[in-house]
């Protein structure tokens, strides 16, 4: 006979409301107790889950105080005159200075020789002197013909007189009954064709002068004329030979000697050793903010000087901008052409503000977080920077002054909120 296994069964009683409620309990705070534990590693690993030792870090107080914005650039010594000769003429060049070499205003330094031009102005001059010879000439024809004129004139005059008196007496005898009617008549003609003659001969006169003077004037005219193309190759060939404009010293060659040059082409410079400037390099970034007038302080050979932004340049050459400075005071002979230097340029002056010195907080934390070393903390805060100097910080808001903030680089904590200090 074969057993069913009802022997070992058992029966499951159903289980309580009260029993379920427990379980439900059970696994909410299990729930929550995972998330605690999660949270709380997370909290961890932001906050002291980080330990940096103090010698590692660049601590500093903030302050009040005045900031000087200001920005630090590398520079060299400049003539403030330094003019640049150039070839005015095609031809060969000749340099009669080596560079270094004094010289004096007006002194030769150059010569360009051009064959050309020296036959143009022999050609203008010789037809300058035919000229010449020519409203010489004409003049003396036209004295001439207003003596035939006058003369024409005159015997008028004397046939006009003539006339006149022969009337006269025709008139006389006439009256008298001494001549005829028809020969008073012929007088009276003689004398109407005088009178016209002598008025033709008066107008002629008149004209003749008239033209005369007119060839006179546009004769003087052409001799001008031609007189300004003479004076006109004579100053190029002047302008041949390059002078010093300035005293002082030779600067360097443009051009290799006995070379041939083209018109506008630089040749050399001088450099006029009577006042310096100082020529900055300044990064574009900042091109905005120079202003002419602006203080620089300047380092030299452990010498410190003064001056202020005279000329800025309008262009941009490798990202740099070139602004000269006036030196308030200084002494020219301890000065030499292309010393290099280092300057500080004021850009803004503000007068009470919160400051710290600079660090590389300032670009390892955006401008817009840093910590605050409270105790053997190192807590994260949101600020606000404003003006940046070559040694300070302004601090527009998140900032009280008398608090320490990390000012060295902040990239070793990791965005976390706290960091413990050792």
């Amino acid at each position: 006979m074969i057993q069913d296994t009802s022997q070992q069964d058992r029966v499951i009683e159903r289980p309580t409301k009260e029993t379920s409620k427990r379980v439900i309990f059970i696994m909410f705070a299990t729930i929550f107790i995972a998330i605690l534990v999660i949270a709380f590693f997370q909290f961890s690993s932001t906050t002291s889950g980080l330990v940096v030792k103090r010698n590692q870090l660049q601590i500093a107080t903030v302050v009040r105080g005045d900031l000087l914005r200001d920005i630090s650039v590398q520079g060299r010594i400049v003539a403030a005159n330094a003019p640049t000769l150039y070839s005015r003429e095609l031809g060969q060049v000749q340099l009669f200075k080596q560079p270094g070499e004094s010289v004096l205003e007006g002194e030769l330094l150059a010569s360009v020789a051009s064959p050309e031009l020296q036959s143009n102005l022999q050609q203008e001059a010789s037809i300058y002197a035919r000229m010449q010879s020519e409203a010489e000439r004409t003049t003396l024809m036209a004295r001439q013909q207003r003596l035939d004129m006058e003369q024409l004139m005159n015997t008028a005059e004397v046939n006009l007189l003539a006339a006149k008196r022969e009337l006269q007496r025709a008139q006389q005898s006439i009256d008298l009954n001494v001549i005829r009617r028809l020969d008073f008549d012929i007088a009276q003609d003689n004398l109407t064709r005088a009178e016209m003659e002598y008025n033709h001969a008066k107008r002629k006169v008149e004209l003749a002068a008239e033209q005369l003077s007119f060839e006179q004037t546009s004769r003087e005219q052409d001799l001008h004329r031609q007189e300004l193309v003479v004076n006109e190759l004579e100053r190029r060939v002047a302008a041949l030979n390059i002078t010093a404009p300035v005293t002082g010293q030779l600067g360097s060659w443009l051009t290799e000697q006995q070379s041939h040059v083209l018109p506008g082409q630089a040749l050399l410079t001088v450099i006029d050793l009577s006042q310096y400037e100082a020529e900055l390099s300044v990064p574009e970034s900042h091109a905005r903010d120079l202003q002419p007038g602006q203080q620089v302080d300047i380092t030299l050979g452990g010498e410190q000087l003064t001056g202020s932004i005279s000329t800025i340049a309008a262009e941009v050459r490798n990202n740099q901008v070139i602004a000269r400075v006036r030196f308030t005071e200084s002494d020219a002979t301890q000065l030499r052409q292309s010393q290099r230097l280092t300057a500080r340029v004021i850009l803004e002056h503000k007068s009470n503000v919160l400051k710290i010195p600079r660090g590389d907080f300032v670009s390892s934390g955006g401008g817009r977080q840093a910590y605050q070393v409270l105790d053997n903390q190192a807590v994260r805060k949101n600020v606000m920077l404003g003006a940046v100097s070559v040694q300070w910080v302004e601090i527009l808001e998140g900032a009280v002054e008398g608090e320490e903030w990390v000012i060295s680089n902040l990239a070793e904590f990791k965005d976390h909120q706290i960091v413990n200090i050792n």
